[in-house]
């Protein structure tokens, strides 16, 4: 059992300030580029993080995943349950067990209300600065131009802070993660693991010593009561799934410096395990695509799934190659080859709607993403789609609407509302879309007096 320990936080944080700030938070880093977009490692890493939260026990009802476009060793928990977690932790993790210990970690932050303590303690500015000031530092081990940036925009002329979790933040995280490495069917044993060899390797970074030990110190005693712990749970030994490899793979074409050393890297390994190689030929092929190879990238990854039926990381990769060239029917086939057997799956719809879309079939497409946002209506990228394709068809309002959905869930409800005055210029409208239009505009503008009035609030 996994209990939230009490504390005085809620004196400053209530959930609904913690959600928003989050928000605001995650709304900037988008904007500046640092969280990738590829829908495979997004998936994948929501996937990780959502297997650990549900092991909690907590009045929380929200989680969010993100991978940040950043080569460095680090992760970090946000206000409002929004976790980040560096491209350079995920590669330089060994195991998937390594990888999960350390989100496991930065849930149990959040659930034990680490980061509003943190806010509680510097409540010498108001909420919207520290919490801006908070993931500026966050990010800084990171991209320090990011970093940079956002400190110079909020900063202003205050006081620069020191975030540090303490030594008993530290321990109460490590133990509560253990428990949810245990509960999620990972190997405990992937916390200490990870830790040691973190610490082995400092020695070698000099002054570029990870942000992850900088934030989360690492001690010879710390390890060890890790060890101690995952000691309490029975021997878990389990394969690093192939998902995880491929996100890996994904993640060192993203972050390579150089194409040609890449391949020549790939050229000089030898993997053994089957997984890893398999994972290694399909690096080769996406390695290939953006060469520019296109014969000999179809080639493999046409290979890879005829051995691999219905890896959906391969259909999505061969379906978008197909449709690069022109092959849309191709794509929309493979997509739908994958649909069969995983019906409903969202990275599958959304790429073959975008198809659909490509090819004016618009039906289809309306038809497919209406389904998928009823399962998921947080699916912004969905109603992305769906704005582009009514705008296509004609369908103005309809697309203005969707628009401003996209908007809204993105964070930014200026622009939501913006989206409907410009669907209520429109003319004729239908009554039906009139009312549509006029009860989501009320909706959105009292969501937008609620949000402002809780910045004046904690300004105040």
């Amino acid at each position: 059992m996994l209990p939230e320990m009490g504390d005085s936080s809620s004196t400053l944080l209530s959930q609904e300030d913690e959600l928003r700030i989050g928000r605001e938070m995650l709304h900037s880093l988008e904007k500046n580029g640092a969280i990738i977009q590829d829908p495979i490692v997004a998936e994948y890493i929501e996937s990780v993080g959502h297997s650990l939260s549900s092991a909690a026990i907590t009045d929380r009802n929200h989680f969010h995943f993100f991978t940040v476009n950043a080569s460095s060793i680090n992760a970090f928990a946000m206000p409002g349950g929004f976790i980040g977690v560096h491209a350079g932790l995920i590669l330089a993790s060994e195991s998937e067990s390594e990888l999960a210990a350390v989100v496991a970690h930065e849930i149990a932050h959040v659930t034990q209300h680490h980061i509003a303590r943190g806010v509680e303690q510097a409540n010498q500015m108001n909420l919207p600065m520290t919490a801006a000031v908070i993931a500026a530092l966050l990010l800084g081990g990171g991209d320090p131009q990011v970093a940079n940036a956002a400190l110079a925009a909020t900063m202003g002329g205050a006081q620069q802070m020191q975030i540090d979790f303490t030594r008993a933040n530290e321990k109460e995280a490590d133990r509560v993660g253990m428990q949810l490495l245990a509960s999620s069917d990972f190997d405990p044993r992937g916390m200490s693991g990870f830790f040691a060899k973190l610490q082995s390797e400092s020695r070698y970074y000099g002054d570029g010593v990870p942000e992850f030990l900088r934030t989360h110190p690492v001690t010879t005693s710390r390890i060890a009561e890790a060890e101690d712990r995952a000691r309490q749970y029975p021997l878990r030994l389990s394969d690093n799934s192939i998902q995880y490899l491929l996100v890996k793979a994904r993640l060192r074409l993203m972050l390579a410096k150089s194409l040609d050393t890449l391949s020549s890297e790939l050229e000089a390994e030898a993997p053994t395990d089957a997984n890893e190689r398999e994972a290694h030929r399909y690096l080769q092929a996406l390695v290939q695509k953006k060469n520019g190879n296109v014969a000999a990238a179809r080639e493999r990854l046409t290979a890879l799934l005829e051995q691999n039926p219905g890896r959906i990381a391969y259909i999505h990769e061969l379906g978008q190659l197909e449709s690069s060239e022109g092959e849309h029917q191709r794509a929309s086939e493979l997509y739908l080859e994958g649909l069969e057997q995983y019906p409903g799956n969202a990275l599958l719809t959304r790429a073959y709607c975008k198809t659909l879309i490509t090819d004016g079939k618009h039906d289809k497409a309306r038809k497919s993403l209406e389904t998928l946002l009823r399962n998921r209506p947080n699916d912004s990228e969905a109603y992305r789609l769906l704005a582009r394709l009514e705008a296509e068809s004609g369908n103005l309002a309809a697309s203005y609407l969707a628009q401003a959905e996209y908007y809204f869930l993105k964070g930014e409800p200026h622009s939501a509302i913006d989206q409907l005055n410009q669907a209520k210029r429109l003319s004729p409208l239908p009554d039906y879309f009139a009312a549509r239009i006029e009860a989501r505009l009320k909706q959105l503008k009292e969501e937008l007096a609620r949000h402002q009035k809780g910045k004046r609030n904690n300004e105040g």
